[in-house]
């Protein structure tokens, strides 16, 4: 009988294991016991990672407040522009203080400080009668009657634009001074800034 003959398990034998392994129990066939353990590996694996591998198939977490995008402020519109603040209306000039020369007078003879503070810086609109006229044309007197003989007048000063005006004049003629009292004296009397003179 040669070696290789006699290594050769007996068929019988083979048939035997056949049918041995049939009759395991599924749970110890290898076709089942190799895929067990790799999903219990898998298994583990899952649970000592904290489930960090996320699901393909696993939808995004739903955005919170704290997500979503900081609403953008909405532009500011432009402030209505403020209206030009009005300019404040200037003061009304006082009107002219109308008075006579005589009236003036008798006032500067009586109390010349308190004529001063009546007439002094003031407009006035004097009636009265010309009195000596300047030969330069500087200025001209005022006075209460015609032919007054006075020491103590008005004087209404002129300019150069009085000069055509100031030629047409005569001694003794009625007319009336616009102007702003200057400078009142007991002695020198009125200074008047002449504005206009209206013969008469």
């Amino acid at each position: 009988m040669s070696t290789t003959t006699e290594q050769q398990p007996p068929a019988d034998w083979k048939a035997m294991k056949k049918a041995e392994k049939k009759a395991r129990p599924w749970y110890k066939k290898k076709r089942f016991v190799i895929p067990l353990i790799v999903l219990a590996l898998i298994v583990i694996g899952q649970l000592a990672g904290g489930g960090d591998e996320t699901p393909a198939a696993e939808a995004p977490p739903a955005a919170t407040q704290e997500d979503a995008p900081a609403e953008q402020p909405a532009a500011e519109e432009p402030a209505a522009e403020e209206p030009a603040p009005e300019p404040e209306p200037e003061p009304a000039e006082e009107p002219a203080i109308v008075v006579s020369a005589q009236e003036m007078i008798t006032a500067l003879e009586g109390n010349a400080l308190n004529a001063k503070n009546t007439y002094e810086g003031k407009q006035v609109a004097i009636s009265g009668f010309v009195g000596s006229i300047d030969a330069s044309g500087d200025y001209f007197a005022v006075d209460p009657e015609p032919e007054a003989i006075i020491f103590t007048g008005i004087q209404a000063m002129t300019g150069e634009e009085f000069l055509d005006q100031l030629a047409t004049l005569s001694q003794g003629q009625a007319v009336t001074v616009t102007g702003t009292v200057t400078s009142v004296g007991e002695v020198m009397g009125y200074s008047i800034e002449t504005e206009s003179i209206v013969g008469q």
